[in-house]
């Protein structure tokens, strides 16, 4: 994106700079609505690597992020202007530019703000964008409880593909002439409509502040958890690059490969590569091998049903997500509240989630907490096979059309948050009673102790074999230097720098130097 300093550039001059800045200014003043957060963001490429198709339309692109991307424009730019020749009265056809476009080039300083990323593009060509957009949407919207509407709402419902209310409601304005809460009463009966075709929770009864509503995403989130409600609470990262045990995995692990590669090479080390390959193989967390996606840690739900007599039923009155509780009695239950998935509902939530975690990280206004991304986060913990599909299929929690496996490779697609709330939330107190309940009894205790001592005799095999292994390297080290052979020269620094990181670790520091 392109960017200019006034102070450096001489071709720019600080006239333009000045001009731009006063007319943004008075627009802001003369509006009688507050400027919005922004609110439409950039997904972060971590995300995206996941699964860049739950992110980025495939057939319409609305908005300063998407409508001029060339495969999203050549097959959808006539159709928008379609559906603005369907929205319009034939007068404003004509005089489409005064009737509808000026009046919205009077608010893009605000809806400019909505962004995260600065579009420097003229107001007028963004006022074209987000009128045609803008109405485009508003034609969905309309058209949307048409049976034979067959337009997908993934591409409606992503965050880079957020129109602002704010253009919305001006759009509407110009369009209807009509009082201000006929407008938003007609706007907000659309935003409730398509919500509940594609929420994959039942929506709050309570009505929504329409007025602080950002954007359709934002008023299906808003509608899911509740937010008029919520108490603020504070987030921070948990950055994975500050725990200092990372470093010393990784340089373990490395080490122990080395060891491994080499001691294939080297005659007098192969038993002892194929001991370290045997225990890697029994016990893999040694190595500290990463899972595709990280899961919060918390039993299954049929090993929970199985060992420790935890019972998942529906929540009662079918409540939201805050609605989670651990209740112990003579039987043990866990409610959930019901969750419909359909071909729609991975986008749905990913979206959900990743707005809620970019407005959390920015939330110094408060409002935004991470309740959806810790439900997220359980279910991604529950959820391990078919069976534990089926068996909250059969309580009625998980309903819809998609198959049990395709529910599983859902749930264990979406890495688990390295955002933290300051506070224990609700969610997070059920998660350490049933971890408490599941480790308590006899059978997993009598597991744990039982792995504790193998994991701790595999660490110390491990450990001797390593010893063992440099002390057979270091001496054909040793030889080959010695045979003044240039390739065992080579090998010798390679297998030199490797031993050096592990020595860091099981002893003094490596070999002096190899001349």
């Amino acid at each position: 994106m392109a960017s200019f300093n006034p102070l450096l550039s001489p071709n720019y001059g600080e006239k333009p700079w000045v001009d731009q800045i006063s007319k943004t200014l008075k627009t802001q003043l003369a509006v009688t609505i507050d400027t919005p957060p922004v609110s439409i963001f950039e997904i972060p490429k971590t995300l995206k690597r996941e699964k860049v198709e739950a992110y980025v339309p495939r057939r319409v692109g609305l908005g300063p992020n998407h409508h001029f991307q060339p495969e999203l424009y050549h097959k959808m730019e006539q159709k928008k202007l379609t559906a603005v020749k369907r929205v319009l009265k034939p007068h404003q056809i004509i005089d489409f530019e005064q009737e509808i476009v000026e009046k919205v080039e009077e608010i893009v300083p605000l809806v400019r703000a909505c962004y995260d990323l600065y579009h420097d593009a003229h107001d007028n060509m963004l006022a074209w964008l987000f009128a045609i957009d803008g109405m485009f949407l508003i034609d969905q919207l309309s058209a949307y409880s048409s049976p034979d509407f067959a337009m997908e709402a993934n591409d409606l419902i992503m965050l880079e593909n957020q129109i602002p209310l704010i253009a919305l409601k001006e759009i509407q304005k110009a369009i209807l002439g009509q009082d201000g809460h006929v407008q938003e009463h007609c706007l907000e009966s659309k935003f409730r409509f398509f919500c509940k075709s594609h929420s994959s929770f039942a929506l709050s009864k309570e009505s929504i502040d329409f007025d602080g509503v950002n954007h359709l995403l934002d008023y299906m989130y808003n509608s899911i958890v509740k937010n008029e409600t919520f108490i603020p609470r504070k987030v921070h990262f948990t950055d994975p690059g500050s725990d200092p045990s990372e470093s010393e995995k990784d340089a373990k692990l490395e080490l122990l490969e080395a060891v491994t590669k080499f001691a294939g090479v080297v005659p007098g080390a192969q038993p002892f590569g194929q001991i370290i390959e045997f225990v890697k193989q029994k016990f893999p967390e040694i190595t500290d091998e990463k899972k595709i996606a990280d899961e919060i840690k918390v039993p299954s739900v049929s090993e929970l049903r199985k060992t420790a007599g935890v019972e998942f039923r529906l929540s009662p009155e079918n409540e939201g997500i805050r609605n989670i509780k651990f209740v112990q009695g003579k039987v043990k239950y866990c409610y959930l509240p019901m969750i419909a998935l359909n071909t729609d509902s991975e986008v749905v939530l990913r979206n959900l989630v990743a707005y809620e975690k970019l407005m959390a990280k920015k939330s110094f206004m408060g409002g935004y907490g991470l309740e959806l991304t810790e439900y997220v986060d359980f279910m991604c913990g529950i959820i391990d096979t078919a069976k534990d599909v089926k068996l909250l299929r059969e309580q009625k929690i998980i309903q819809g059309d998609v198959s049990d496996e395709e529910i599983v490779k859902l749930f264990n697609g979406i890495g688990k948050s390295r955002l933290k709330m300051s506070v224990e939330t609700e969610l997070r107190k059920t998660v350490a009673q049933l971890n408490m309940i599941y480790e308590s009894t006899p059978r997993v205790w009598f597991r744990r102790m039982i792995e504790k001592q193998f994991r701790a005799w595999a660490r110390f095999i491990t450990f001797l074999v390593s010893i063992s292994s440099i002390l057979v390297l270091l001496r054909e080290v040793f030889l080959m230097v010695y045979g003044m052979n240039s390739t065992h020269k080579m090998l010798a620094r390679f297998l030199q720098t490797k031993l050096s990181r592990l020595l860091s670790f099981v002893g003094p520091k490596g070999p002096t130097k190899i001349a």
